[in-house]
């Protein structure tokens, strides 16, 4: 049964807009999704790859001349007739990331879970999401995924702090205001309506992300939090951090208050730890 925050996040992702939005970036969402690919790029070359949240099918480039075996999930049907169309012959599933069902167990040399994608499921169903990855990795295999910083920016944002346009066109500048302040009532309205699916924790957050005119509720998370996480739930110590904006590794007690989101690369441990 869907929960009230995927209603509301998939009914965000199937409008026009969010379509838009998501394929403006047409190869990396930014430095750090980069350097992170690179970084694995040899190891994970000619092993089977899974590819969760394919959305419209960015990441297929990316990821596919890798290897044979590489599959593609995601749980929206539009998404999924989106890729399959602008990628013939590539094998992309309807599919959840929390259950995986249908997917060898110790398979895949790389699972990705790109753009936050697993910042959309609640708390409760997080680790849901890590157990189902880690069943379905090789031994050693890595886990490649992007989370929203909660101390970062974008956790920061409200509706009415409106960002001026970085422009010297005046006619450019002047066009960009007009449609900011249009927009601001609707941003704001939005977020208060958002606001009743809230939600906070040690180290957590549920809260609305400004994306696609402020029409989702994404979790939220500090780097301690994650790494702990990642290692309860069956995950090397080893974890690989790096902020979305340059490109740069961190580690646990850097300032990540510039930070929007970290990628992280996580590697299967061979055991569970007790729990």
């Amino acid at each position: 049964m869907l929960s009230a925050q995927d209603k509301l996040n998939q009914r965000a992702w199937s409008t026009a807009t969010a379509g838009r939005d998501l394929d403006y970036n047409e190869v990396y969402t930014d430095e750090g999704e980069r350097v992170a690919l690179e970084l694995i790029r040899q190891e994970v070359r000619g092993k089977p790859i899974l590819d969760l949240g394919v959305g419209r099918g960015r990441t297929i480039p990316l990821l596919q001349p890798l290897t044979n075996d590489y599959r593609a999930l995601d749980y929206l049907p539009q998404m999924v007739e989106i890729s399959r169309k602008r990628h013939p012959g590539v094998q992309v599933e309807l599919g959840d990331a929390r259950t995986l069902i249908g997917l060898p167990s110790a398979h895949f040399g790389l699972v990705q879970f790109s753009y936050n994608g697993i910042d959309a499921v609640r708390p409760s169903e997080r680790s849901q999401v890590f157990s189902a990855v880690r069943r379905v990795l090789a031994p050693g295999g890595l886990f490649l995924f992007s989370t929203l910083n909660l101390g970062g920016p974008a956790s920061r944002q409200r509706p009415w702090h409106l960002a001026l346009p970085h422009t010297r066109d005046p006619l450019r500048f002047a066009v960009r205001l007009v449609r900011s302040l249009a927009w601001a009532p609707v941003h704001v309205a939005r977020w208060f309506n958002l606001k009743r699916h809230t939600e906070a924790g040690d180290g957590y957050a549920v809260a609305p992300l400004s994306a696609h005119h402020w029409s989702l509720v994404t979790h939220y998370t500090t780097l301690e939090r994650q790494l702990a996480e990642l290692e309860r739930e069956g995950f090397g110590r080893d974890a690989v951090v790096i902020e979305n904006q340059q490109g740069r590794q961190l580690k646990v007690g850097d300032d990540t208050s510039p930070v929007d989101w970290f990628h992280i690369i996580a590697r299967r441990a061979d055991a569970r730890p007790p729990r």
